[in-house]
């Protein structure tokens, strides 16, 4: 075998080597599959072919074909899937992208268990909105806020470097100080002036549930029956003093006896003072018991 024989078939070998690892990264079988399913989507974008294929987060198959049908302006997507995963009959499926921009797809399985959709067959597919497409149309929306966004922060700029604003914060410093410096001494008396005055609180309420105590057991109907006889008392007394035949009546309604006291009292008067001024008219004293003339 000649040199150049040599290496054209080592080139062979190794564009077959080559050809099949490619394959082989991409998930397609070399042989081809007799387990293809397909689906009919209006949308394929980021799909492509060798795309995975996924069921409840784990890996079924690839895509095999994307092909477009023009009579009923719809794309097919053949999926090569395991041979041991059956797909239950009302399963759907879906794309969902990725943050750098591939595409899967995904097959929602249905809950009836008991029936399977054949191979060849095809699953129905649905458009989905998933984060990358919902951040794509949220774009537009985000443009145009732009404009607005940079207004607020102008405005939050001009009003953050207004000098009243400083002034109001370091009056809103002054008050919270204050409000401290007074929740401080609140606290104070709180801990002080408060339980002294619960105490003498206490204390009084004991002295007043005493004096109740007390009063409870004061007899009442003696109390009145005491206050009775002394106004009956008073009454005797006052009509004693209005009777003209009684001593006090006719010392206060008899003007003859008033006449007779203040006749008395001022002879009594006139005696006090001419003994003031004549002494001996009435005191006779002698050292040699001698008698005056």
């Amino acid at each position: 075998m000649t040199k150049e024989i040599k290496i054209a078939l080592t080139a062979i070998l190794a564009v077959a080597i080559i050809y099949v690892g490619i394959i082989f990264l991409k998930g397609l079988k070399l042989f081809g599959s007799d387990h293809i399913y397909y689906v009919e989507m209006k949308d394929v974008s980021g799909l492509s072919i060798s795309s995975e294929v996924l069921a409840s987060g784990m890996n079924i198959g690839t895509v095999k074909s994307i092909e477009y049908d023009a009579s009923q302006q719809n794309i097919t997507v053949g999926i090569d899937v395991k041979q041991d995963f059956k797909i239950p009959e009302g399963s759907y499926a879906y794309i969902s992208k990725e943050m750098l921009g591939g595409a899967k797809l995904n097959i929602q399985l249905g809950k009836d268990l008991t029936r399977n959709i054949a191979m060849g067959d095809t699953i129905p597919g649905k458009q989905t909105i998933d984060i990358m497409t919902a951040a794509a149309d949220m774009v537009p929306q985000v443009q145009a806020l732009l404009p607005k966004l940079d207004s607020i922060l102008i405005s939050v700029n001009h009003i953050t470097n207004d000098p009243s604003l400083a002034a109001s914060m370091k009056n809103m410093e002054y008050i919270t100080s204050n409000l401290r410096t007074t929740t401080d001494r609140l606290n104070g008396l709180l801990a002080s002036d408060v339980p002294q005055l619960m105490k003498k609180t206490n204390t009084i309420c004991a002295n007043l549930e005493t004096t109740t105590n007390n009063l409870k057991e004061v007899d009442l109907n003696e109390i009145a029956q005491n206050a009775n006889k002394t106004m009956e008392g008073l009454q005797l007394f006052t009509n004693r003093l209005n009777n003209e035949n009684s001593t006090l009546g006719l010392f206060l309604n008899d003007a003859s006896v008033y006449n007779h006291l203040d006749s008395t009292m001022m002879n009594a008067s006139m005696l006090l003072q001419d003994l003031r001024e004549h002494p001996k008219r009435y005191v006779h004293f002698s050292l040699f018991g001698k008698k005056d003339k």
